[in-house]
């Protein structure tokens, strides 16, 4: 998929708290786990920038730490996650970088939830 100019100054609004997985009413966001969405802003599968919705107290899929093969980048916007390994919290401007095969997570978002950019690079060939 190539890159493509988008610009907004509000970012869209996320689907309300309880909104079903799957949901039409959901677009452009999709969810990528019960309570956390994603809404696309450039890429694909691979190497994305991505707007992620956590609704509050939103916990990861997953329960044992998550390590994957690309890098990724994660700047939070609003709201917050606790990485409930390390019982460490980040929030609003905190930036992490997560080289491939870094283990982190899994996650508890605050309970006003959190909107944070993603950024996936996929590992140099």
């Amino acid at each position: 998929m190539p890159f493509n100019q988008k610009e907004f100054s509000t970012p869209p609004p996320h689907p309300p708290v309880g909104t079903p997985q799957g949901s039409e009413s959901a677009l452009p966001w999709y969810s990528i786990a019960p309570g956390v969405w994603e809404f696309l802003l450039n890429g694909d599968a691979e190497h994305k920038a991505v707007l992620q919705w956590w609704e509050p107290n939103a916990v990861s899929a997953q329960t044992e730490p998550i390590t994957h093969t690309y890098t990724e980048e994660v700047c939070f916007l609003r709201g917050g996650l606790e990485d409930v390994t390390l019982g460490k919290a980040w929030g609003i401007g905190a930036y992490a970088y997560r080289h491939p095969g870094m283990k982190h997570g899994p996650y508890r978002a605050a309970a006003e939830g959190c909107l944070q950019f993603v950024k996936v690079v996929p590992p140099a060939k």
